[in-house]
């Protein structure tokens, strides 16, 4: 049976393609048209899964949605509306009704499917966006059984959901509904930190390591012992410009004036908030369940900080977190979903990567360089070669295989560099990345050796936990530990990625240290990149030294480096 998930909504579109039960293949829409969360219907990310299936749309069995029937998400804001949950305004009564006819016009994305592909011969299926994001996390996870955590902004109607899958089978616990939602809470702080939300969380996440917890925030979000309260309708004033209900809390929102420590201390209470939410709410999964695995997706699980204290509390002892936890990887669940919509028991297949999406062959890669006229070598071994320009402290662009799904660079399509240098945090930073320089960077390392560098360390290969640095770890890697001593870390074994395993192997013979410093291949505010062209472009138009593509390395200026035994 094929099965095409299809992500659209509100964000960060995405498709996916099941074939018999087992995830094939799954890219998100911006890779492609290099609109950052791009949010069109994911016309060629459905092409990409068709073409990497070699199949035709007259041969998918199925296409799921991961959102509920056109109308639901307007009829449930309007109901908020009429009962005083949410604020009425004449603005937000007019984008209701728009949103509303929207959906109805476009069927939900079935009109937009059906431009451009034959009908699917067993129809098309709208799965609750919730649903979907529980069934994308449990159904890779390899679990047997498990207790499901989803916590996002929203969906239709629900903001958080607990669930319990076993037996083939997954059941709802207990709902959050919309406005009464984590990601409300987080988006409106970050809004107020001057901002983009629904963009940039990343940001209040790293900026809170560098204040103290001094807002009292209980007006807008009181957690319990098992559970917790937002106070949804203060996030949202008469029009998007109207912070009138939050300033008195938070202070006014930042216009592009200088962090100051008011800010941070902002960032650092919501953050803590935020913890405490999520571990209340698993007291009372695990409770309610009995289970000590836990799956967690939605866009609030991306928050690796409070994942680190979820592993950390000792109330679970195995933690699957959907690695394309945001809108994306709905996409994931809405196909598995079809089985239970069909009656059947969903499958669960552990996936163990996320390597899911694009791949260019050297043919491929050799062509384009020749067409732009650059010069390069091809290399019998490139993790060797990049793992002696990293020792001679370049900052190299790696682009191998098949491209990761989810917003982390897992070792495919990424900028390395030496951790052991902590200037390197700023040269990434100014030469590269264009970010602000309190973003913390990332380290991957060989899973054997993780116990060395990081506290109570664990598996966790999609960079979406995070743990505190050892003392040898703030020694020797300091440019990947953030200013309290927290490290975002993504482990490599030998199976999930035996080429960017073999360049930490190699980077360990040269150096002793078996971890390099790893961040997203992109500009900022661009997509990571997709294909050849994109890396090449990406590669001049920023500082990187090096580009390690394929088995092609690429200098600028006609410079070389000393690649030893590496080349051919």
């Amino acid at each position: 049976m094929n099965i095409l998930g299809v992500s659209y909504s509100i964000h960060e579109t995405a498709a996916c393609l099941l074939q018999e039960g087992r995830l094939q293949f799954a890219c998100a829409e911006e890779r492609l048209s290099g609109a950052k969360q791009d949010s069109r219907f994911p016309l060629r990310a459905i092409q990409a899964a068709l073409d990497f299936g070699k199949l035709k749309a007259e041969e998918i069995d199925h296409v799921a949605i991961a959102w509920s029937k056109p109308g639901a998400r307007a009829q449930h804001d309007l109901r908020q509306m009429l009962t005083g949950r949410l604020p009425t305004s004449r603005m937000r009564l007019e984008r209701t009704a728009l949103k509303w006819i929207k959906e109805l016009r476009h069927r939900g994305g079935v009109v937009d499917y059906l431009r451009a592909f034959a009908a699917p011969r067993g129809g098309f299926h709208f799965i609750n966006h919730h649903l979907a994001h529980a069934l994308s996390a449990f159904c890779v996870s390899g679990f047997d059984e498990a207790a499901v955590l989803v916590i996002d902004g929203r969906g239709a109607r629900e903001a958080t959901t607990l669930w319990r899958a076993q037996s083939g089978q997954i059941r709802l616990l207990q709902q959050y509904d919309y406005p009464d939602s984590v990601g409300v809470f987080y988006a409106g702080i970050t809004q107020m930190l001057g901002f983009v939300p629904l963009s940039d969380e990343w940001k209040v996440m790293g900026l809170a390591a560098y204040g103290k917890p001094g807002f009292d925030l209980s007006e807008l979000i009181q957690i319990g012992e098992e559970s917790y309260k937002v106070a949804g309708r203060r996030f949202f004033g008469k029009s998007d410009f109207d912070h009138s209900r939050l300033a008195p809390i938070t202070g006014p929102r930042r216009n592009g004036e200088p962090l100051s420590e008011r800010h941070k201390a902002l960032a650092r209470s919501a953050q803590d908030s935020c913890e405490q939410a999520m571990l209340a709410l698993l007291r009372r999964i695990t409770r309610l369940t009995g289970s000590r695995k836990l799956c967690l997706a939605g866009g609030v699980a991306l928050n690796c900080k409070a994942n680190g204290e979820l592993v950390r509390s000792g109330m679970i002892d195995e933690i699957y977190v959907q690695p394309a936890a945001g809108d994306d990887g709905a996409c994931i669940g809405a196909a598995y979903g079809v089985y239970q919509r069909l009656g059947q028991k969903i499958p669960s297949h552990r996936v163990g990567h996320t390597y899911l999406g694009t791949a260019h062959s050297d043919e491929s890669v050799e062509s384009v360089l020749r067409a732009y006229k650059i010069a390069y070598r091809r290399v019998e071994r490139p993790a060797l070669a990049a793992a002696q320009l990293l020792n001679q402290n370049y900052l190299i662009g790696w682009f191998q295989g098949r491209m990761e799904f989810g917003p982390r660079a897992l070792g495919n399509r990424s900028i390395l560099s030496d951790p052991r240098d902590v200037r390197n945090r700023d040269r990434v930073n100014e030469a590269v990345k264009f970010r602000e320089n309190w973003r913390p960077f990332a380290p991957s390392v060989i899973e054997e050796r993780g116990h060395i560098y990081f506290q109570d360390f664990r598996p966790s290969p999609y960079m979406i936990l995070s743990f505190w640095a050892t003392e040898e770890g703030k020694n020797r890697i300091p440019a990947v530990v953030h200013v309290d001593g927290s490290c975002r870390v993504q482990s490599v074994t030998q199976d999930s990625n035996p080429l960017y395993y073999e360049l930490l192997e190699e980077f360990e013979k040269l150096t002793g240290v078996p971890v390099v410093m790893n961040t997203s291949f992109n500009l900022k505010g661009d997509a990571i990149v997709e294909s050849p062209r994109d890396a090449i472009q990406t590669f001049f138009t920023s500082g990187l030294d090096f580009l390690v593509i394929g088995h092609f390395v690429v200098g600028k200026n006609g410079e070389q480096a000393d690649l030893g035994h590496s080349l051919q």
